[in-house]
């Protein structure tokens, strides 16, 4: 069995997408944990999904957007990659650091135009990657277990980057497998806590690593470098809103 984990804030969003597509899942058993974040006062992302965790029995627990909407076959795909293959946390959209770039893969879609999350969309899986999207996120309950999402940051982003950060320091594998879903939302969630959350990130993983991988690009751990370049993406998000 697998537990299906979404802390939401919109039934309309949830009803809409992820209820009505987990009813034409077929050959899987699930069970599903929907915790209302209007009613908790959750300080980040981390704690709310670790109370949810917590409250999981399967062998394989989903965290998942409330705006993702599955095929019939998203969740058995889903649950054949897990059972074939060894892993710390695994996604269906993720980026590596490969020759100094970053590149991205997925063959989900998002926005209502249904776009193309990755211009790498047609690959063979799973993959190892450095960081995976947080639209769903799959982690075996015996690891949730062991490591739970750090609180490093009251914030609502990142979660997912910084437990591939700690995935990757215990040596265990962060995957991205070639899974198609559509997610609703057009993927641009940046805000300006984003860049105060990933110097709070970079300031825990100095020591463990020169660069964090995210969707949105390479981020130094080095003090001096990620101040500059938070204040500089700080006045260019003002400016432009990118």
């Amino acid at each position: 069995m697998i537990s299906i984990i979404c802390v939401y804030n919109n039934d309309k969003i949830l009803n809409e997408c992820l209820k009505e597509s987990l009813q034409l899942q077929k050959q899987i058993e699930y069970e599903t944990i929907f915790v209302d974040s209007r009613k908790y006062k959750f300080h980040s992302a981390a704690e709310a999904l670790n109370y949810a965790g917590n409250l999981a029995n399967g062998e394989y627990l989903i965290f998942l957007h409330q705006d993702i909407v599955l095929v019939d076959n998203t969740l058995s795909e889903i649950y054949d990659y897990c059972k074939n293959n060894q892993f710390g946390i695994m996604g269906v959209a993720g980026a590596k650091y490969d020759y100094g770039e970053i590149v991205d893969y997925s063959k989900i879609v998002h926005g209502l135009k249904k776009k193309n999350a990755s211009t790498n969309y047609d690959f063979r899986g799973p993959l190892q990657v450095d960081t995976l999207d947080e639209c769903l996120l799959v982690i075996p309950r015996e690891v949730f277990h062991r490591y739970k999402f750090t609180e490093y940051y009251n914030t609502w982003h990142l979660y997912g980057t910084e437990y591939c950060l700690k995935m990757k320091n215990v040596n265990q594998k962060i995957l991205v497998v070639p899974v198609y879903l559509w997610h609703k939302s057009s993927g641009a969630s940046l805000n300006l806590n984003y860049f105060d959350a990933i110097k709070a990130l970079a300031k825990e993983y100095k020591n463990k690593t020169k660069i964090i991988v995210t969707l949105f690009g390479g981020w130094p751990t080095n003090c001096i470098l990620i101040n500059l370049k938070c204040f500089y993406r700080k006045i260019r998000f003002k400016v432009k809103g990118i």
